[in-house]
């Protein structure tokens, strides 16, 4: 199953010692990969019920901005119940909840590049505008 975000993202961004602390279930110093798969899938989940108000999900391109957001909300996840879990991964748990919030109001994009429909080479949409209503329109310039 293809997440927003890996543990390869986890690791790159906070460190593999973030990643087998929060993910090391069975006390063996090692990364568990179901734990990991369980927090990504949650991660999922979580953003994917913001977004749906405004977009189609999944989501079939990941911003850095999302990506972000699924790693965060993954590490906090996977931290649950455990001594591991920090104020600092709550507050970023907070704040990628509050930036999808904005996300799924339409307040801001999803940072996603602009798109070329006709293949001209010039960049005719842009995903991250919003139509009347709720859903994204890719077809408005």
């Amino acid at each position: 199953m293809a997440f927003y975000a890996q543990s390869s993202d986890i690791s790159a961004l906070y460190g593999e010692a973030l990643l087998i602390r929060v993910s090391d279930q069975n006390k063996d110093r090692q990364a568990d990969p179901e734990v990991i798969e369980a927090g990504l899938e949650a991660a999922d989940d979580v953003v994917n019920a913001f977004l749906s108000a405004q977009y189609t999900v999944p989501l079939a391109y990941v911003s850095g901005s999302v990506r972000k957001c699924a790693i965060d909300i993954a590490v906090y996840t996977m931290a649950m119940g455990r001594s591991e879990r920090t104020e600092e991964m709550r507050l970023r748990y907070e704040d990628a909840i509050a930036l999808l919030k904005m996300m799924a109001a339409g307040k801001i994009g999803l940072g996603l590049p602009p798109v070329d429909t006709n293949g001209d080479g010039v960049p005719d949409s842009d995903p991250n505008r919003k139509r009347k209503g709720r859903m994204l329109d890719i077809s408005r310039a």
